[in-house]
């Protein structure tokens, strides 16, 4: 299959466009949940541990359906995904503001994930399609871009509605949004015949997954992903929260300093995926290498943030951790996806991100544990050491890409 572009002729920056305006509606709660964590603490009188739920669990439900989000947007297509994903996202968010039991917020929030795992995997085809190899790395950081732009939209808006109405109208408003995005994404969106989905049985759609989760170049992506995903989770969650209690910020303050670490990583998705196109000549995994060693010095360093830290090493510090910590992510995304290609990317995105959302439901937990028995400053500490076990996989899928495109280059 070659990019031909369909007919009516579409845009390869339209489409780019639509998926990532679909990217940051539905991203603004998820990237916003460290922001609205004081407000939720406040409201149901929570500790640590239980703050790293409210995160854990949007992540649980894409645990269980993020292979199968992948399979079906292999079979279906992104158009028809996106909206449904849309729909369910939304009114999950608003049935979440509408509810004040603790446990009923959960349980939505479970729904929202569910929804949300088939957020990544619908439009990833259409990159794969629309876009060459050498441009596929800054295409990809730029849809990426909708998470951590929602991360700046979302903890701009969503505390004010917060502030002024709690904590239900800003998750109704959220929800609103999302359904929105992604609804206008799939009606404005000009489908290729060749991506609208292959009609294969779900036996055959089970047999290529496990085809292409034995790929080892997968597999070390996968590790290196969960790892780095660990560190971004962290970010979402515990950012903010950790300047209120170790630095005494304001509120107001701590979610200026979150906004300027979402804006950092938008940088960093343009960056790093640029960087992995014409620095590093299409390789994806050294790239990735080099994000868990930075990650690691910058989780080091918000360990060392005390009250008497200036206000411009905070925001340096800020810029540095969403540029590395979440910046990756665009560029981990098209290294899973041009192992599965055109044809089954999805697949491919699905298995990797299953496991990668397994991480990032626990880590959370784990953070807030640990931060619950020995305080922040442990809890980032340890999980800079974390970030370097990043390392190896990512140098493993380097070597093992590099052989088999030497063998490609001989045919």
């Amino acid at each position: 299959m070659r990019q031909t572009l369909p007919e009516p002729p579409e845009s390869r920056y339209e489409v780019l466009a639509l998926f990532t305006g679909s990217m940051l509606g539905a991203s603004l709660v998820l990237m916003s949940t460290g922001t609205l964590l004081p407000f939720l603490e406040a409201a149901f009188h929570i500790g640590k541990a239980q703050l790293g739920l409210v995160l854990s669990a949007q992540l649980l439900g894409a645990v269980f359906t993020t292979a199968l989000c992948g399979m079906l947007t292999d079979r279906f297509g992104d158009k028809a995904v996106v909206l449904w994903s849309g729909i369910v996202m939304g009114v999950a968010l608003m049935l979440a503001g509408a509810v004040h039991n603790f446990v009923w917020l959960i349980f939505w929030l479970v729904i929202y994930g569910v929804a949300y795992s088939a957020v990544t995997p619908a439009g990833s085809h259409a990159i794969i399609f629309f876009f060459k190899k050498e441009d596929r790395g800054l295409a990809m950081g730029l849809r990426q871009c909708g998470v951590p732009l929602a991360g700046v939209v979302g903890s701009l808006l969503l505390p004010a509605i917060a502030l002024r109405f709690n904590y239900g109208p800003a998750l109704a408003t959220a929800g609103v949004i999302t359904f929105i995005a992604c609804a206008s994404a799939s009606f404005l969106y000009r489908e290729p015949k060749e991506l609208q989905g292959e009609r294969v049985s779900l036996r055959a759609m089970l047999s290529e997954l496990i085809q292409i989760a034995r790929d080892a170049r997968l597999i070390y992506l996968t590790i290196n992903g969960m790892i780095l995903l660990c560190a971004q989770v962290a970010v979402m969650a515990f950012f903010a929260i950790t300047l209120v209690h170790e630095a005494r910020y304001a509120i107001p303050a701590a979610v200026a300093a979150f906004a300027i670490s979402q804006i950092a990583a938008v940088a960093g998705r343009l960056s790093w995926g640029w960087s992995s196109d014409a620095v590093f000549k299409g390789s994806r995994a050294i790239p990735l290498a080099i994000v868990c060693v930075f990650t690691a010095l910058v989780a080091f360093w918000v360990s060392t943030i005390t009250p008497e830290t200036p206000a411009a090493t905070i925001v340096l510090i800020a810029a540095v951790l969403g540029f590395c910590a979440e910046g990756w992510f665009g560029l981990g995304v098209i290294a899973l996806a041009e192992v599965g290609g055109e044809e089954h990317s999805g697949s491919a995105l699905g298995f990797a991100l299953t496991w990668m959302f397994v991480a990032a439901f626990i880590a959370p937990l784990m953070f807030g544990a640990v931060a619950e028995a020995q305080g922040y400053v442990v809890a980032w500490r340890w999980l800079a050491v974390f970030e370097l076990l990043g390392i190896p996989p990512a140098l493993l899928a380097s070597a093992i890409l590099r052989r088999t495109a030497a063998v490609e280059a001989v045919r």
